[in-house]
């Protein structure tokens, strides 16, 4: 397999559209936003809410099996996630050890996201048969593939800390703003036209088997615009890795032992588990709380999200400057207080659709700082290798992958325990008047904005002691310095990740000059112009900007 798969990412086809040092906008805004947003439509779209809603109120199942079904598809999904971290590890291709499974995943995710609706109209038991199979395939298989592989992306794209803060807040950004807006807005709307019942399974199975097929140009765009300048640092000239594959009890005894890594993933945990109760309840928090009927919470649903996570568009401009100047540490944890408080308004008044929204605003303005959550997590994994001399990435994506699933999983049990419990009523109709229980209404209150209110305190006071951004630029000099002392044992000159980029700037401003040059003497040669006289107007003016800039730098470090 291993041999099959450094032959096969050799060849030129497979070759990344990216070669500078530097992360490029090409790479920025295809690879790290376009290709992320689409999969999340996918998985939003067709893994998420509605379809905990496909499963009730289309197929009309229930019970313990459906209800046990998730936690026990993560368990599952637990063992692949482990399986599949190993194989990232012993991945050695020219374009990389994660980037070949992001391709892969694209055509597997396409196939079960249209199996996870395609449900066969025959007994009870064939269908609960397929359920079962088609969920575990989608979860605990092709989404496994694809999460795992593009987690690492960020943490293994650059060491240029500013970079790949960049690139962390594009890329969740990427995964949260858009596909939110098909979820949560276009969605409802064309659920709620094509309705419930088993009469609409087939508008289910068109509707998401064309959401399913963007997998396949969202990892394309994903795999060709992305490029793993980590994992090159340690490749020789013809592609082939210098390091050998770490076992897996080090890994762990390395990852377990780091303080920063344990913060970072209960972090991780904290806030998927209350995002996914919050994102799968709210379907029927608008329909059963705010409404009383499908068609009444279809526009619940609209307003909820178009005004109540609408910061959440914007909040990547907000958060970068703010970054910049606090860290991401302080920020964050700002920013779950904040989140907590809006949580805490709702919940106060679950029914009042003017507090409700106001809430939702002041919440989802606290959660603009996830999106740099990935360069946290690259930063514990710059830790380790600074501690151990190697670095524990695919264990990490392991468990960053086991995180996410078992979190939908738990999640997904929990809605579904709780309407079992609770004696939800399942509509007959979208325009079905029903007035379901105070308890199941209380229920879907608490999974929306309750759990996600302590979850949020916790996970402020975490970031309390999660410091490891100031120790940043030690860490990367004191494993670069390894770097180079390693090759110069091997008789090799090393040229840092920071000195290639630097050579490549240096080269391109070379010909940006060469080339204004030339476009001037054009100009001249046209007009009838002096060009040393154009040349030197052009200088004294560089010149001036250059001495205003000075001038404003030298202000700013005086402040300071």
């Amino acid at each position: 397999m291993q041999k099959f798969m450094t032959k096969l990412f050799a060849g030129k086809m497979f070759e990344s559209k990216i070669t500078s040092a530097n992360t490029q906008k090409s790479e920025m805004w295809l690879g790290y936003f376009v290709g992320p947003c689409l999969v999340y439509m996918v998985y939003y779209g067709v893994a998420g809410t509605y379809l905990t809603q496909f499963y009730t109120d289309v197929l009309g199942m229930s019970g313990m099996i459906l209800t046990m079904m998730p936690v026990i598809s993560k368990i599952i999904d637990a063992i692949t996630n482990i399986i599949m971290g190993r194989i990232i590890d012993k991945t050695r291709t020219k374009q990389g050890k994660a980037r070949p499974w992001v391709l892969f995943s694209g055509v597997f995710m396409a196939i079960a996201g249209v199996m996870l609706y395609a449900v066969p109209s025959w007994s009870s038991e064939v269908q609960i048969i397929w359920v079962v199979l088609s969920y575990n395939l989608f979860f605990a298989f092709a989404f496994t593939i694809y999460n795992m592989s593009h987690s690492l992306m960020v943490p293994l794209s650059t060491r240029n800390t500013k970079q790949r803060d960049s690139l962390a807040m594009l890329t969740s950004a990427g995964m949260n703003m858009i596909p939110g807006l098909l979820v949560t807005i276009i969605l409802p709307v064309m659920i709620n036209a094509i309705g419930v019942g088993s009469e609409a399974q087939g508008s289910w199975m068109l509707i998401m088997g064309i959401v399913s097929a963007l997998a396949l140009p969202a990892t394309l765009l994903e795999y060709y615009f992305t490029k793993e300048r980590v994992t090159e640092e340690n490749m020789n000239e013809s592609g082939e890795s210098k390091d050998d594959v770490i076992a897996f009890a080090k890994q762990l005894k390395a990852c377990f032992s780091d303080k920063y890594w344990i913060m970072i993933m209960s972090f991780i945990a904290i806030y998927n588990i209350l995002q996914f109760l919050s994102t799968n309840s709210m379907l029927y928090y608008c329909n059963w709380v705010l409404g009383n009927s499908v068609d009444a919470g279809t526009g619940m649903q609209v307003l909820v999200n178009a005004i109540g996570q609408a910061p959440l568009g914007f909040g990547i401009f907000i958060l970068w400057p703010l970054v910049g100047k606090f860290g991401k540490r302080w920020v964050m944890q700002i920013g779950f207080v904040i989140a907590a408080i809006g949580s805490l308004l709702v919940l106060l008044s679950p029914s009042n659709m003017g507090i409700v929204l106001g809430g939702l605003f002041i919440k989802s303005i606290g959660i603009i700082p996830t999106y740099a959550m990935s360069a946290q997590l690259a930063e514990a994994l710059d830790h380790i290798e600074w501690k151990n001399t190697f670095r524990a990435d695919g264990f990490s994506a392991s468990v960053n992958s086991i995180i996410i699933t078992v979190s939908a999983g738990i999640a997904q049990s929990v809605i579904l325990g709780g309407i079992n419990y609770f004696g939800y009523i399942a509509p007959e109709s979208t325009a079905q008047v029903i007035n379901q229980p105070d308890e199941m209404r209380t229920f879907f209150a608490w999974c929306f904005v309750g759990v996600p209110m302590i979850g949020y305190l916790v996970g402020a006071l975490i970031m309390t002691f999660f410091d490891v951004e100031v120790k940043m630029p030690q860490i990367v000099a004191d494993i670069t310095a390894r770097h180079k002392a390693e090759a110069e044992a091997r008789g090799e000159v090393y040229i840092s990740p920071e000195e290639k980029a630097a050579l490549e700037q240096k080269a391109q401003e070379c010909k940006a000059e060469e080339k204004r040059i030339e476009e001037l003497k054009a100009k001249c040669a046209k007009a009838g112009l002096n060009f040393e006289e154009e040349e030197a107007k052009y200088q004294a003016k560089l010149a001036e900007e250059e001495a205003k800039k000075a001038v404003k730098e030298a202000k700013k470090n005086k402040k300071k």
